[in-house]
């Protein structure tokens, strides 16, 4: 995984990465296919060295635009935390602890549904996070799910055996 032990909690586990869904490259990928065949369009009095420099910048921007997308973005789900970090030179990360994760949605679109992918929106209360592009949404916002379960199971189970005989909790 993508993600450091230097960077992890105590008694953290990453359980998974989000994936992209490749559809979110369709557009680089066609600026890079026309860069290709550009040179062999006969198009009037251009002459091959002209059309040769123009397809160098439309390859060029193809892979400018690909490093904008992708942009150097990781979204991590560890046992405590979802993890979404983003950027190549400059490095912002935001760190969502599971326990005050309050819900879970997906959003497909009809595309969406038919190629399996979706944005993934972790809301925290005052705070909505999300993550787009996600290859298999439903998955990963099934294992978010799972492990919020397990923290509040965990939770729920530390409370009851703080529990007093008289029923009071210690504190």
């Amino acid at each position: 995984m993508s993600i450091t032990k230097s960077n992890m909690m105590e008694g953290e586990v990453v359980i998974c990465e989000a994936k992209f869904h490749y559809i979110m490259f369709l557009l680089p990928i066609s600026l890079a296919l026309l860069a290709i065949v550009f040179p062999f369009i006969p198009i009037g009095e251009n002459t091959l060295g002209t059309r040769l420099i123009f397809s160098g910048i439309l390859i060029v921007l193809a892979a400018l635009w690909y490093l904008v997308i992708n942009n150097g973005k990781k979204f991590v789900l560890t046992n405590k935390r979802i993890i979404l970090k983003t950027g190549i030179i400059m490095r912002n990360s935001k760190e969502l602890m599971l326990r005050k994760c309050e819900s879970i949605n997906v959003r497909q679109s009809v595309m969406g549904r038919i190629l399996n992918y979706g944005d993934v929106i972790v809301s925290t209360g005052e705070e909505k996070d999300v993550f787009k592009y996600v290859r298999n949404p439903m998955w990963f916002s099934t294992r978010i799910n799972e492990q919020i379960d397990k923290i509040s199971t965990m939770m729920t189970e530390g409370a009851k055996s703080a529990n007093l005989p008289d029923g009071k909790l210690t504190i």
